[in-house]
């Protein structure tokens, strides 16, 4: 197994871990390079479901949800970034009911 695909494995499994903590339907998951990424979709509920789920997210995480301020087309989505299992982990999801 090459270093590569270890390190891809390893992010996995922990997004796996963390969303079986979780227990929160309707994520969309992936592994991006050296992190976790989450994002808690339209499809998972009202905003301030949505809201909800990436706030428990984040206490897994050890960090705490924030609005994007910054101009654009993400501003007012909700962003979280921590570690899990010693691994970056980036939750977010939309301030809206449009994604």
């Amino acid at each position: 197994m090459t270093p590569a695909l270890a390190a891809q494995l390893r992010i996995i499994r922990a997004a796996a871990d963390l969303l079986e903590l979780a227990g929160i339907e309707d994520l969309d998951v992936g592994p991006a390079r050296e992190e976790i990424v989450i994002q808690v979709s339209s499809h998972a509920g009202s905003p301030a479901e949505r809201a909800a789920a990436v706030a428990a997210l984040a206490a897994l995480a050890g960090c705490e949800p924030a609005p994007d301020h910054r101009p654009g087309p993400t501003k007012g989505w909700l962003f979280a970034r921590g570690l899990f299992a010693g691994l970056p982990v980036r939750i977010y999801t939309p301030a809206t009911e449009e994604s």
